[in-house]
């Protein structure tokens, strides 16, 4: 199949979020004092509950912002202003702009030819503080962000939103790349577009899902964006 673009999520796709967020939440923990070296994984499991409910649309992005802090300050009895401490985090999180392994040779070798878009759930001061830091930036034609865009994958207006952004791009003329089952490959499902699955964990998908690729690294993509 030859595409007219390409559509790549950001988070634990191309950007290393699970090291920003751990050089994030480490930070917060320190100015906390909390000294449980399980603290990370416990705001993890506590963020990652808030994320699912936002992409269920149970939680607006305002309220999972502070209710991710709301949990965790509760968990450790710790009486501090949530939101106060969610704007910290938000702070230090929208400086970490490294990329997985392969990221930015992926993008290159597909921008030279075709253009990207990135299409991530995210906070807006986060996103663009870490694609500013990133050398990605000056690979993407069209930069999505569900806080801008006042809904999130897996609506498939994120993805129209991108396609419009390039120009008008056809629908059946563009892949949608990403790590979530749930956000990126529900979305382009929903979207009419096909769907390239990065797995690395090699994890087993539902049946419910189309994919009509799969990855383990995204080095592979590519070969499949450029036929």
């Amino acid at each position: 199949m030859l595409y007219d673009a390409i559509l790549i999520d950001a988070d634990d796709t191309l950007f290393d979020f699970r090291g920003a967020e751990k050089n994030a939440i480490g930070e917060i923990i320190t100015r906390l004092g909390i000294e449980d070296a399980s603290a990370p994984q416990v705001y993890h499991r506590l963020n990652k509950a808030c994320w699912e409910a936002f992409e269920r649309g149970e939680v607006t992005q305002a309220e999972l912002r502070v209710r991710r802090f709301r949990d965790f300050l509760h968990y450790y009895e710790i009486e501090v202003d949530p939101q106060e401490v969610g704007e910290a985090y938000t702070e230090v999180l929208a400086t970490q702009g490294m990329l997985l392994p392969g990221a930015l040779e992926a993008v290159q070798a597909v921008a030279a030819r075709l253009p990207v878009a990135i299409v991530t759930n995210g906070i807006t001061m986060v996103q663009r503080g870490r694609m500013e830091r990133s050398p990605l930036k000056e690979y993407v034609s069209a930069f999505i962000i569900s806080g801008e865009m006042g809904f999130q994958k897996p609506d498939p207006r994120m993805l129209y939103a991108a396609l419009d952004a390039l120009g008008g791009v056809d629908r059946q003329r563009a892949l949608m790349v990403g790590d979530s089952l749930t956000s990126d490959i529900l979305a382009a499902n929903r979207a009419g577009i096909d769907a390239c699955w990065f797995n690395p964990e090699g994890k087993v998908a539902p049946d419910e899902y189309q994919i009509r690729y799969e990855i383990d690294d995204i080095r592979a993509l590519p070969q499949i964006a450029l036929g």
